[in-house]
């Protein structure tokens, strides 16, 4: 009978052995899950700045005009009204979704001049209006977290004049004795990736919140610590290089 309650004993610790094995074999396959994974697109560049005159005075207003219709149509999304006849073009924005579609195609554009004269202060126009709309729309993880990554690595590539995808010279680099962002710029740039990664940080929290308990809403905490990480690396403390 002694020899029966050993046995028994036996098969227990052997049971017993088995279960911290499973356990920590299930609990350690969610941990490596990210909420947004950063991409970036860029069209071709122009091989060489637009020539002055016409074609300069062209980008600007094409870009000043856009300005004015992001600019207007967030004004009208802050206030929450629209006249019944107004076009679908200068209505308010319905979703941050769309007012980022408008802004990047206004990146973009700069981005394709290759004109560093009108590309520096026109990125910063731009970014200045996205930080300021941030807390008047419903948080979009991935739609902001996917246009700030855009700016970020935009301003690093005029900052260092290197490609962001390809890590070449960019074209308007080797053709000016200037340079493509002026120091004041930089500190603008650097000041401008503080305020937004705060106002980032701030529309997450309340949208956490709002919905507590949601793991989704609360996995943005983490990525909104990468805003403007390469801005921010970059320039340190100061806007320095």
């Amino acid at each position: 009978m002694s020899q029966n309650n050993i046995d028994h004993d036996s098969d227990l610790d052997e049971e017993f052995e088995d279960v911290p094995i499973n356990k920590s074999n299930n609990t350690s396959q969610p941990t490596s899950q990210r909420k947004w994974t950063p991409s970036l697109s860029l069209p071709p560049q122009q091989p060489s700045p637009i020539p002055g005159s016409q074609e300069e005075t062209q980008l600007r207003g094409r870009l000043s005009t856009g300005i004015e219709r992001i600019t207007y149509r967030q004004m009208k999304s802050e206030m929450g009204m629209d006249a019944p006849d107004t076009h679908i073009s200068h209505r308010k924005y319905e979703s941050f979704a769309e007012l980022s579609a408008e802004v990047e195609n206004l990146i973009d554009m700069l981005w394709a001049s290759s004109s560093p004269s009108i590309q520096t202060e026109g990125l910063i126009t731009l970014a200045g209006i996205v930080e300021m709309a941030l807390p008047t729309h419903p948080f979009d993880g991935r739609t902001t977290l996917s246009l700030l990554h855009k700016f970020d690595q935009v301003f690093v590539a005029l900052c260092t004049g290197l490609h962001p995808l390809t890590g070449e010279p960019l074209l308007e680099a080797g053709d000016s004795e200037r340079p493509l962002v002026t120091q004041t710029q930089k500190v603008r740039i650097r000041s401008l990736a503080e305020t937004t990664r705060l106002k980032v940080f701030s529309v997450v929290g309340e949208d956490a919140e709002d919905a507590e308990g949601d793991e989704d809403a609360e996995g943005w905490v983490l990525e909104a610590t990468k805003v403007y990480d390469g801005v921010l690396m970059l320039l340190g403390d100061s806007g320095d290089m």
